[in-house]
């Protein structure tokens, strides 16, 4: 979660986050998965059975991608 590793546009969803709940409860868990959109964090979830679950199906619906 080191500010130098993130890409300079993505900055901002990190400090939304990191002033979040679930940011200050559990900033390091990881995998971390975070989707934001119009400069808003929608989703975050953690773990590789938090992408399978929650933030892929969120995305497919997001984009009116297929899954």
């Amino acid at each position: 979660m080191a500010e130098a590793s993130w890409p300079q546009a993505a900055r901002p969803v990190r400090s939304m986050f990191l002033a979040s709940d679930e940011g200050k409860s559990m900033p390091d868990v990881t995998p971390r998965f975070i989707l934001a959109q119009d400069g808003k964090i929608i989703l975050t979830v953690t773990g590789n059975r938090g992408w399978k679950e929650q933030m892929w199906p969120k995305i497919v619906e997001v984009t009116g991608a297929s899954g």
